[in-house]
């Protein structure tokens, strides 16, 4: 059924909004256990090979300065990328533009993900008491379930997406049983792998969710060509689409959720300049922590005039986005090239009594086109220098340089939320407001991490001015794992869903995406998402 008219004349057992790591890992389960699955994406499908641009950065196969903004635009959206515009209101009066480096499509950001997919820690559950300082933060003592309630969808998301890695040293009491073995570190990573077990550190190989096929790139931040990123597209949105008779509508914006005050009656979507209404008994939430708060807020009614499931003004409220920085070690082996997402180093998670987070591998220097072309400021202060610049960064930094990237937990704060934006979901003005200002402890904590790791790390052998580190934690467009918007939790009045990842006061509508989280942890959220994805699917399955 390709047909959206038709699809409109179907009760779904399930609607899911979103393809991402937890809309198209639930959609997946639940198809599989012999339920009518609908996919609403907003972004472009993917499923198919050729279907997207991939293998590269789509900055490397365009000039900026000669494409008009619909052409950008179009780019952008074939290559699974966000092309919706955000506006920071942090600073009264310094309103900012800004398009986030996020993905759009089938997979949602996990098409453009690293495959980083780690377990938290157990400590994380009880998130409250790992710091000596909270401020004013709503980080709670604990959250609604218990890490080991999660331990046997963990090992069944390691083994639906393929993950492969080593015991973390650190994590003795973890079970590794259902990761598959890593290939064997590059040379460059084991150069660096061997500095940090110098240094007095605990390294091993990273989990990571990849096939590692030969030439294969670790596609940061890109479509992969050759199918050797295991991600929600292919893993779950596919086989639902071709094996259990799950319908993907891709390019449908959803508006608004009709809701009574007990159950959403209709989704109502935008495809092709149309209006369509789709009816689910369950409709499950999953297009981000930034846009499911922006759609139930959107959903306001005279049942829920604050919007839905907002009766307590928590939607869109608690936002988190980690503290990213990263550290560039020039390495002395053979030029940098595949494999190259492999080590992972945990020393610093819990440390001299309180969390810091994880230190592990990004990825390669972005390319000298990928960075030229990101915008058009960008290309007209840098362009002329493509000749001389690219040359260079590519002997220099791309096939020479390791880069790791340090992960510090920020806290959730009520102050900090996501807001619609003035152009609605379908209008000229930007979709959503962001709100974000760190809290002084959490900036505290932060200095403390990295004097932590400038002292631990020293000098690289043979640099002077390696490992250099450059720093990402205070820019509020990096939004590479935002989360926190529509927490679970045990109490309505502190949370937006209940331990079942249900609205409270709504009997059929479901989050699962990272808006969920209660706390940030200090790891990359995807293996978690998909865990409780995994979990919430038996609930809703039990409930039908």
């Amino acid at each position: 059924m390709t047909n959206p008219q038709e699809a409109e004349s179907v009760l779904w057992d399930v609607v899911v909004i979103g393809t991402g790591m937890g809309g198209g890992t639930i959609g997946y389960e639940l198809a599989r256990l012999g339920r009518r699955v609908l996919y609403l994406e907003r972004g472009h499908s993917t499923i198919s090979p050729g279907q997207g641009i991939a293998g590269g950065y789509p900055e490397e196969t365009f000039d900026i300065a000669e494409l008009t903004d619909a052409e950008h635009t179009d780019r952008l959206a074939r290559a699974g990328r966000n092309t919706e515009w955000y506006v920071d209101t942090t600073r009264k009066g310094k309103a900012k533009p800004f398009r986030p480096f996020v993905g759009s499509g089938t997979g949602g950001s996990s098409a453009l993900y690293g495959m980083v997919t780690e377990r938290f820690f157990r400590e994380d559950f009880q998130p409250r008491g790992n710091f000596a300082d909270v401020g004013d933060s709503s980080v709670p003592e604990s959250w609604p379930i218990k890490y080991d309630e999660l331990v046997p969808w963990y090992r069944k998301a390691e083994q639906l997406y393929r993950v492969r890695g080593t015991a973390d040293p650190l994590r003795a009491g973890d079970d590794t049983d259902s990761l598959l073995p890593p290939r064997p570190m590059t040379a460059a990573n084991a150069e660096v792998a061997e500095f940090l077990t110098e240094r007095g550190m605990h390294p091993y190989n990273l989990h990571v969710a990849c096939e590692y096929k030969d030439e294969c790139q670790a596609c940061q931040a890109f479509l992969c060509a050759a199918d050797c990123k295991n991600h929600a597209g292919n893993i779950c949105v596919r086989p639902a689409v071709r094996d259990h008779g799950t319908v993907l509508l891709d390019q449908t914006t959803v508006v608004r959720l009709e809701a009574t005050r007990t159950e959403v009656t209709s989704v109502v979507a935008r495809r092709n300049g149309e209006t369509l209404h789709f009816r689910g008994k369950v409709v499950v939430l999953a297009a981000s922590a930034l846009k499911t708060p922006v759609l139930l807020l959107n959903s306001s009614s005279e049942h829920w005039p604050n919007g839905l499931a907002n009766d307590n003004d928590l939607v869109g409220r608690n936002l988190m986005r980690h503290f990213v920085d990263l550290y560039l070690f020039r390495v002395r082996a053979e030029p940098v090239a595949g494999q190259i997402k492999e080590i992972g180093v945990n020393d610093f998670y819990l440390d001299d009594g309180q969390k810091f987070g994880a230190l592990q591998s990004l990825g390669r220097v972005f390319p000298y086109d990928a960075f030229v072309n990101l915008n058009r400021q960008t290309r007209k202060l840098f362009g002329s220098f493509r000749w001389l610049a690219d040359r260079h960064w590519q002997s220099s930094l791309q096939d020479r340089v390791i880069v790791m990237a340090s992960i510090t937990e920020d806290l959730p704060y009520h102050r900090n939320r996501i807001l619609p934006g003035s152009g609605g979901l379908e209008g000229p003005g930007p979709l959503l407001e962001l709100q974000y200002r760190p809290g002084e402890a959490d900036l505290k904590r932060h200095r403390k991490f990295m004097r932590t790791i400038k002292a631990s790390l020293g000098k690289y052998p043979g640099s002077r001015v390696f490992p250099m580190h450059l720093s990402g934690a205070r820019s509020n467009s990096a939004l590479g794992h935002q989360c926190g918007t529509c927490r679970f939790g045990d109490d309505p009045k502190t949370s937006v869903l209940d331990p079942d990842n249900r609205a409270w006061g709504l009997d059929n509508l479901y989050v699962v995406d990272t808006s969920m989280l209660p706390s940030s942890s200090g790891m990359n959220p995807s293996l978690t998402i998909a865990a409780n994805a995994l979990r919430v699917a038996q609930v809703i399955h039990g409930s039908l």
